[in-house]
């Protein structure tokens, strides 16, 4: 497995990745009738949109890390500034059945190895819903903590809990250099 940017031409494989993750992680939490629907293809043109004017020179605005083996997509992650100033950590999802084999936590690695040479400074969050305790749990362990709760409502009518969570500048250093560990062990 090796973790590279990702380029407009990952576009659908992420997108599927994204409403698998989805479908699984969520079964028991959204109504069927989100999850039945057209999710893909709502995801295919969130991604096609999101990657569209990724081009080959630096983008200090957002970050797209995929995890790849032999060109098969395993995971990605997708961190952007937001409109308050911070690292949103809009996306980490890894193949269900690849779950606990370690990429997610290399992702987040990576990502915050992003964030630390790029926006050293500041804050990354992510939103997680309440009921997703494996998530939680796995943030938990990687420093993240609890600082809102808030109802989200989704654009198919429903609402669901959600918690924010933080990781400050310090804690985004230590992660990206566990990375540079990680990476130096690997090599």
């Amino acid at each position: 497995m090796h973790i590279r940017s990702g380029t407009k031409d990952d576009a659908e494989h992420i997108a599927e990745l994204h409403t698998r993750s989805w479908m699984t992680a969520y079964a028991e939490i959204m109504p069927a009738s989100c999850l039945d629907g057209p999710l893909l293809d709502e995801r295919k043109a969130m991604w096609s949109t999101r990657l569209a004017t990724v081009t080959a020179e630096q983008d200090h605005s957002r970050c797209l890390l995929v995890a790849v083996d032999d060109n098969a997509l395993l995971g990605f992650a997708y961190l952007a500034v937001a409109t308050d100033g911070r690292l949103l950590l809009d996306n980490l999802h890894v193949q269900p059945e690849r779950k606990q084999s370690g990429i997610g936590r290399q992702l987040v690695y990576h990502a915050f190895g992003w964030a630390s040479e790029q926006h050293s400074d500041k804050t990354i969050y992510l939103e997680v819903l309440r009921d997703n305790v494996v998530a939680i749990t796995f943030y938990r362990r990687l420093g993240g903590r609890p600082t809102k709760e808030f109802i989200e409502r989704f654009p198919a009518g429903f609402e669901l809990p959600v918690v924010e969570y933080t990781w400050g500048p310090d804690i985004v250093r230590t992660l990206a250099d566990d990375r540079s560990t990680t990476d130096r062990l690997a090599s």
